[in-house]
C-alpha cells in the first residue's frame, strides 16, 4: 500500500521556505510536486507567479497569476501580483482592472495603490497616475519614490510649481534622489535645466511639505 502524498499545505510551506532562503529552483520543484500530486491550488500558483516575476518573466507569472485569481479571484495580494505583471508585459487595461480590484478590496494597501499608479502612468492616464500617488503618500508619507514619481507626473502635466513640491518632498526624504530630480527636471519638455546644482538643492529644501 502506498503512502499518502504530502498534503498540498506541507509542500507549499516547505516551498515558501526555500524561496524565503533564496533556493528558488528547489521551490519550483515543490511546487511542481504539489501541482502533479494536487489539484490547482491558489497558493501555489501565486507562488510559481511571484517566481516568475523574480526570474523576469512577466509573461509566465501573469499567466500564473490569472490561473491563481481563476481559483481565488478576490485575493488582493494576487490581483497586484497580476496586476504588476500585466503592467511590465504592456497589458494595461488587465493591469488596470486588477490593481483597481486590488485597492478597492484593500484600499489601505500603499503598494497597490503605487503599482496602480505606475500602470496609469504607463498607460498615459497622468491625472489618474497622480491621484494613486497621493493616495501612496497619504497612506505612507515616507515613501520617497511615490513623491518623486508624484513630480514627474505633474512636471509631464505642466503643473511645474506642484512638481518642484513633489520633488521637495522626495528629496527631503532621500537625498540621494537628487540626481534623478536634476536628470527629471532637464529631461521633461515642460523642465528646466539648473545649471547650479547647488542652488536647486536648496529650492527643493525649500519647497514647502
Amino acid at each position: 500500500m502506498s503512502a499518502p502524498p504530502i498534503p498540498v499545505e506541507d509542500l507549499l510551506g516547505l516551498a515558501i521556505r526555500h524561496v524565503n532562503a533564496g533556493q528558488r529552483d528547489r521551490a519550483r520543484l515543490l511546487c511542481a510536486e504539489a501541482q502533479t500530486l494536487h489539484p490547482p491550488h491558489p497558493a501555489v500558483l501565486q507562488l510559481l507567479a511571484v517566481l516568475a516575476l523574480q526570474d523576469g518573466d512577466p509573461a509566465l507569472a501573469a499567466r500564473h497569476a490569472e490561473a491563481s485569481l481563476a481559483l481565488r479571484p478576490d485575493h488582493p495580494p494576487t490581483l497586484v501580483l497580476a496586476g504588476t505583471a500585466q503592467q511590465q508585459c504592456g497589458l494595461w487595461p488587465a493591469a488596470l482592472l486588477n490593481l483597481t480590484r486590488a485597492t478597492g478590496l484593500q484600499p489601505k494597501h500603499a503598494d497597490a495603490w503605487f503599482t496602480l499608479a505606475l500602470a496609469r502612468q504607463d498607460g498615459a492616464d497622468l491625472n489618474g497616475a497622480a491621484q494613486a500617488l497621493r493616495r501612496v503618500l497619504a497612506l505612507a508619507p515616507q515613501r520617497a519614490d511615490a513623491a518623486l514619481n508624484l513630480g514627474i507626473v505633474l512636471q509631464d502635466l505642466g503643473l511645474t510649481d506642484e512638481a518642484l513640491q513633489a520633488y521637495g518632498c522626495a528629496y527631503r526624504l532621500l537625498p540621494g534622489s537628487f540626481g534623478r530630480i536634476a536628470h527629471a527636471l532637464a529631461a521633461a519638455p515642460q523642465g528646466k535645466l539648473w545649471l547650479d546644482l547647488d542652488a536647486l538643492r536648496s529650492a527643493l529644501a525649500a519647497c514647502p511639505a
